[in-house]
């Protein structure tokens, strides 16, 4: 075979052509030119595809925290599989895979909203190191803001010793580290800064997250004398699926702000905060005062640099100044011989010493009454109360050192009217502390301070009547011994003090007045409810709320007409434990034929109806700012104010959130 191949080779050779001399050279453009290679396509990675930030919300996908856009991947919140290819026809395919779900439960935008921030919450947890694996810096910075978030929550310093045995057991597990734990007064204050930006950046985020929030804003001073303002929110959480209020920031003013220098501090200190006032609902200033003057001001401020009309309140009224104002009117004689009578008895160290004699041994209270306030002391009933507990020895004191003063105090219709206070106080004092239960909606407390505006006119109504007290037990049983010009004298006194007392909190209470109308918010399916479908105050309500771009109130009267008819809503909400918060938000996450519903309902339940959150903070803010500890800065008040109103333990606290916060 190799020989035939071989010869095969040779003939060739031989018979091969000659190429003549005068033939012509090859054209080069004649010459086939060598084709190229083809060329190699690059792959998805090679190609380093950027994740888009409108996939996330257009195919409920989310990216995959790496250290390089190689290493990109993306996540889906609905099945939590993994992506790889960072392209728009991956993310599409992959979306439709889950196109019938989506479009039952995730339509819309709050609540892809929420499937992404829950899906990303959970891979974040997931991800967490384990504490034995964090670096030792970590561990020490860890039980550091462990310690500054409790004493931040105390109030207190090293000194007492619950608080130190406290502060041992919550950093456990990093004792092992105990002895090189950094608690100097500088590092303490930086932990306390850092939690403060921190939780200030959590509200923030939330605030943005929610459909809508409102402000609470309250003016004091502090301890020096100083203007200062706190500023609260109130939104709904996402996250916890609730309705929260919390405190946002501290505003220092300088001596007598105009309003319009209240708003543009407050409006600075928002934007810091990253806080803007697209989604704002709603103002809640404080007491009587907002009524008129600076406060009215800031609320015109607001409401010019809003394009939403917003709802503007002045709902929290202390007890002792509704006491006051009422007793100013109608009682003023009687808190004057009274003023007047312990006065007698503090001018002179030797009356103290035979008041003192007087009272049984080892008891405070004549202490605590002789300390009164001489302003508002009728407002605090424990006084009252007080002064009757010791009235015998206060006259027989008196009886020596005026006697003029001691048959004043002996007088009927004096004592009459103090036994009146000593049994109404009580109730206006309870008034106030159910005004103050959180889990109250502002509808829940518009009905409060309607019952009892009630129930004042009863009382009045039975005393103008028939001289009735019987609601007044030891009030009746005195004036059932007295002749009748006293009980004529009493029970006007009383009269129009409970009449005053009325007046009062009609003013302070005014707004509550729409909101009466529509109670299909707390009672959807109340036969009672039917005043909303009235045509004037429907159309009062799309009026009120037609400025609100997000809301859709054009069928409203027949979106609630056809959910009183559904028979599984009206059972879902009927059921034990079911608030009015969580059967709203089921209708807002998955009904999507009452959302526009159930936005008007979210809009309402996230308005501040009291100002209570800025009263206890600004109670903290005393206690942190004292005539001892007055050398605060305004940035260290701030932070140590807000860990101060911070309630989670250190056992819930997000510390790893917060160390990724600082990096």
């Amino acid at each position: 075979m190799a020989k035939e191949l071989k010869m095969e080779m040779d003939i060739k050779k031989v018979f091969k052509q000659p190429v003549p001399e005068n033939a012509p050279e090859c054209d080069a453009e004649m010459v086939p030119e060598k084709l190229p290679a083809a060329k190699k396509s690059r792959t998805w990675k090679e190609e380093n595809r950027k994740f888009q930030e409108q996939w996330e919300t257009r195919f409920l996908v989310f990216l995959k925290p790496s250290n390089s856009i190689s290493e990109q991947v993306a996540v889906c919140a609905v099945c939590k599989k993994e992506i790889r290819q960072i392209k728009m026809y991956a993310m599409q395919r992959h979306y439709n895979t889950h196109a019938g779900e989506v479009e039952q439960n995730y339509r819309g935008e709050f609540q892809r909203r929420k499937l992404l921030n829950d899906a990303k919450t959970e891979l974040e947890r997931q991800q967490q190191p384990p504490r034995d694996f964090l670096k030792k810096a970590d561990q020490l910075l860890v039980a550091t803001f462990k310690v500054a978030l409790l004493l931040g929550q105390a109030r207190k310093s090293f000194d007492e010793g619950e608080l130190v045995k406290k502060i041992v057991l919550a950093v456990q597990p990093e004792n092992t580290l105990f002895r090189e734990l950094p608690l100097s007064n500088d590092m303490l204050q930086r932990s306390t800064r850092d939690l403060a930006n921190f939780l200030q950046n959590e509200i923030a985020e939330k605030v943005a997250a929610s459909p809508f929030y409102s402000l609470c804003l309250v003016e004091s001073l502090d301890v020096m004398k100083y203007p200062k303002i706190i500023v609260c929110v109130r939104f709904f959480d996402c996250a916890h699926c609730c309705f929260t209020e919390g405190v946002l920031c501290q505003v220092s003013l300088t001596d007598r702000p105009t309003g319009k220098h209240i708003f543009q501090s407050v409006q600075a200190r928002m934007q810091e905060c990253r806080v803007s006032f697209d989604n704002l609902c709603g103002l809640t200033a404080d007491g009587a005062a907002a009524r008129q003057g600076v406060q009215a001001e800031v609320l015109n401020c607001f409401q010019k640099s809003c394009p939403q009309k917003l709802f503007l309140f002045h709902w929290f009224v202390h007890q002792e100044v509704l006491a006051s104002k009422a007793s100013m009117e109608s009682m003023d004689e009687v808190e004057s011989i009274v003023k007047k009578c312990i006065s007698a008895v503090n001018t002179s160290g030797v009356n103290k010493e035979t008041f003192t004699t007087l009272c049984d041994a080892g008891s405070e209270t004549h202490k605590v009454l002789l300390n009164y306030n001489l302003v508002h002391w009728l407002s605090f009933n424990d006084r009252v109360r007080w002064l009757f507990e010791l009235r015998g020895e206060l006259i027989e004191v008196l009886n020596t050192i005026s006697p003029e003063l001691s048959q004043k105090l002996q007088d009927p219709e004096v004592h009459g009217a103090l036994l009146f206070l000593k049994e109404f106080l009580p109730k206006l004092s309870s008034l106030t502390l159910e005004l103050q239960i959180p889990q109250l909606t502002i509808f829940d407390r518009v009905e409060v301070i309607h019952t009892f505006r009630m129930t004042i006119a009863d009382i009045v109504q039975q005393l103008q009547e028939n001289q009735d007290f019987s609601v007044f037990s030891e009030l009746s049983g005195f004036l059932g011994c007295q002749d009748e010009s006293v009980q004529r004298k009493v029970g006007l006194a009383v009269t129009k003090y409970l009449r005053i007392l009325s007046e009062e909190l009609e003013n302070c209470f005014s707004e509550g007045n729409f909101f009466r109308q529509y109670t299909f918010v707390t009672d959807p399916f109340s036969n009672s409810g039917s005043g909303f479908l009235a045509a004037d105050k429907l159309t009062a309500l799309r009026d009120r709320l037609a400025s609100f771009a997000s809301l859709d109130v054009r069928n409203l009267q027949y979106l609630l007409v056809h959910m009183r008819n559904n028979a599984r809503m009206k059972t879902y909400f009927s059921q034990p434990g079911v608030t009015v918060q969580q059967f709203w938000l089921k209708v807002y996450l998955s009904e999507d034929t009452y959302r526009p519903l159930a936005k008007v309902a979210f809009l309402f339940l996230s308005l501040f109806s009291t100002t209570v959150l800025c009263e206890r903070a600004f109670s903290a803010l005393h206690c942190l700012k004292g005539k001892s500890q007055n050398g605060l800065t305004d940035a260290n008040l701030e932070s140590s104010l807000l860990v101060s109103q911070e309630t989670r333990d250190p056992a819930d606290f997000p510390f790893q959130e917060l160390l990724n916060f600082c990096r």
